[in-house]
């Protein structure tokens, strides 16, 4: 039978020249040239591909975004471009460049008030350049013209060890001042599989005690590039000191309903969460609250949101915004309605907690511009730098010792744990203690009325009074102990810290000196490969493949590559394997780098032996460390 079952996309960490066997280390651009064997047959390129007929500059914060092509509301994709060059510097110069497969670039890192040129090229499937289409722009700074009642651009670092805190489960990330192109932004990297590394302001989000314009209690508002690096991007709004909140309901293509909100179990009580997918060509924005959550009689008109969204742009940044009236809630995307929903909430004060949840495997890069609340007056709590926390799991049989080395926090007068629970069983919080030094405290829930859910996270808290803040060693860790008798995993826990009325309060005993995580480095577009009959036609699936010709269809995915470091690295060309022997070799550089595209290769079996072959496919970078991307497609070979 012929076997054409999913392709597997690998990226080898060999840096050689030669692919299939080691040669001597290269450090000069790799330049391909055409081959074929007697029974193989090369695409050619056609003409080059046309130009991008109108740019458009957007000035921004250190930014400058570039639309050109379909991201432009009456725009088309330029015929034959399979990507884009883009290229920019100040004055004349255009000393940077860039490789991307979407026509909606963000290029940061600028100095605000200065005058810089861009220019962008079609590039097609053989690296052919299409003529430059031209602008300029002037970054400038936020106007920041909004009544906030909290707002954080991010332009001074020392804000973030002050007014932040980042929680995963696990230590799987990051949360630091950007640098380069990234400076006045927060960096999130996390490497956390599919769950989200979650960032809190300390600030509480307050909502207006009356109405004010057209209705609105209070909004809270992001500028962030998360919904286009990470899975899902997700705001969540609770009433209560939660640090990390997970949710049970995953989203499926198709099933969104952008103008009602799905219930999710494991949320707390009042928490309303907003979370922004994208499904392959397409996004998908959704409310979530937990079951029972009040409901008002307005009727949200379908027509007033759209019902498909286009894919979240990579590494541009964009503004959500959740708007809570008295009787709805609505999101806007870039000031544009995108989900709504007749709930009511009954709180007047929450927590925000803004997720980037990863993708499954790899780094998940985002960046943060602001975060500012409308509503009532708020503002961060005074810095006091936390413990370090070390934290396990005991039993109320073991006695209450302080450390012998014990250092008492005299500058504070109290503090609060913040814990992330899972049980795969029945859980009793009268039953749960928390152990710190000599002191002994109950458990409570962040939120009451929380529904706890067998094998999901759920929030608690612990107040710790003063004689609990006993630190010891050279990082003042503070140790506690979760005690219970029933097994529980501890998925975060983290800390607030109270000072003394008038205390002075001094910088952590060790600044962290932690560099920046490295970005990505770029990746190569991710192969896919298809067989086809001779006329170009889908193999029958069960069918035995008979000795003469097959057409091998290869199309290089950018986007899924450009997730993951912004851009793309430059393709040198396409070699095909047949059991592991080079049948072809095609180079994608005809005027500089490819980028990615689609190609259809001839390919001969009168001389392969009858049973099963495999045919590899192998993306070969301009720059010999970057390691090659495969895929891989198998069929069985047999007698007519």
């Amino acid at each position: 039978m012929l076997l054409i079952g999913a392709v597997t996309v690998l990226r080898s960490t060999s840096e050689s020249a030669d692919p299939v066997r080691n040669g001597p280390r290269q450090t000069a651009p790799r330049q391909l040239e055409r081959f074929a064997t007697a029974g193989a047959i090369l695409p050619i390129p056609q003409a080059p591909p046309a130009a991008v007929s109108v740019l458009s500059v957007e000035p921004g914060p250190r930014q400058l975004l570039l639309r050109w092509g379909d991201s432009l509301s009456d725009g088309v994709v330029p015929a034959g471009a399979a990507g884009y060059e883009v290229r920019w510097g100040k004055g004349k110069a255009l000393e940077h460049s860039r490789l991307v497969s979407r026509s909606l670039v963000q290029i940061g890192g600028l100095e605000n008030g200065l005058e810089y040129r861009v220019e962008v090229r079609s590039v097609d499937s053989f690296g052919q350049r299409s003529t430059p289409t031209g602008g300029s722009g002037r970054p400038e700074p936020y106007p920041l013209r909004e009544p906030w009642s909290y707002v954080d651009a991010f332009d001074d670092p020392k804000t973030v060890a002050e007014n932040w805190r980042l929680n995963q489960r696990g230590s799987c990330g990051t949360a630091l001042p950007g640098e380069g192109e990234e400076a006045g932004q927060l960096v999130i990297t996390s490497n956390c599989g599919n769950e989200p590394a979650t960032l809190r302001p300390r600030t509480p989000f307050r909502l207006a005690q009356s109405p004010q314009a057209k209705g609105e209690l209070g909004r809270a508002v992001v500028e962030t590039d998360g919904s286009g690096t990470a899975q899902q991007f997700t705001i969540d709004l609770v009433p209560g000191p939660a640090d990390l909140v997970l949710g049970t309901v995953k989203e499926v293509e198709g099933t969104t309903r952008p103008t009602d909100a799905v219930e999710d179990q494991s949320l707390p009580p009042g928490t309303v969460r907003m979370r922004a997918s994208t499904f392959g060509d397409s996004g998908a924005v959704q409310l979530l609250v937990p079951p029972g959550a009040p409901r008002s009689a307005t009727v949200i008109d379908p027509r007033s949101v759209p019902a498909k969204l286009p894919p979240m742009p990579i590494s541009v940044r964009q503004r959500w915004e959740v708007v809570v009236y008295a009787d709805r809630v609505e999101v806007l995307r870039d000031k544009q309605p995108v989900a709504a929903a007749n709930i009511v909430v009954n709180w007047r004060e929450a927590t925000v907690l803004l997720g980037f949840a990863g993708r499954g495997s790899g780094q998940t890069r985002s960046t943060v511009d602001l975060v500012g609340f409308l509503g009532a007056p708020t503002s961060p709590p005074a810095p006091a730098p936390p413990p370090r926390l070390n934290w396990g799991q005991g039993n109320q049989r073991e006695p209450l010792e302080r450390p012998l080395d014990g250092r008492q926090m005299t500058q504070y007068s109290g503090g609060q744990l913040r814990f992330t629970l899972l049980s795969r069983g029945t859980v009793r919080l009268d039953q749960m203690t928390v152990r710190a030094a000599a002191v002994r405290v109950p458990v409570r829930l962040a939120v009451p009325g929380t529904e706890i859910v067998p094998g999901v996270g759920f929030p608690v808290v612990a107040d710790l009074p003063k004689d609990a803040l006993v630190v010891s060693g050279d990082l003042n860790t503070l140790s506690v102990v979760v005690e219970y008798e029933a097994p529980l995993e501890i998925m975060q826990a983290g800390i607030e810290v109270f000072p003394e009325p008038g205390a002075r309060i001094d910088p952590p005993a060790t600044q962290s000196s932690r560099p920046l995580v490295r970005r990505t480095p770029p990746l190569l577009a991710e192969p896919q490969a298809e067989l086809l009959d001779a006329s170009a036609r889908p193999l029958v699936p069960g069918k035995t493949l008979t000795p003469g010709r097959v057409v091998l269809a290869v199309e290089l995915d950018g986007p899924a590559a450009q997730v993951a470091a912004g851009e793309l690295a430059p393709l040198a060309g396409i070699e095909v394997f047949v059991d592991n022997e080079r049948v072809a070799r095609l180079p994608t550089a005809e005027q500089g780098p490819g980028i990615a595209g689609r190609w259809r290769f001839g390919l001969g079996t009168t001389e392969l032996p009858f049973g099963p072959h495999t045919v590899e496919v192998r993306a070969i970078g301009v720059n010999p460390s970057t390691p090659p991307a495969q895929a891989f497609v198998s069929f069985l070979l047999g007698p007519a």
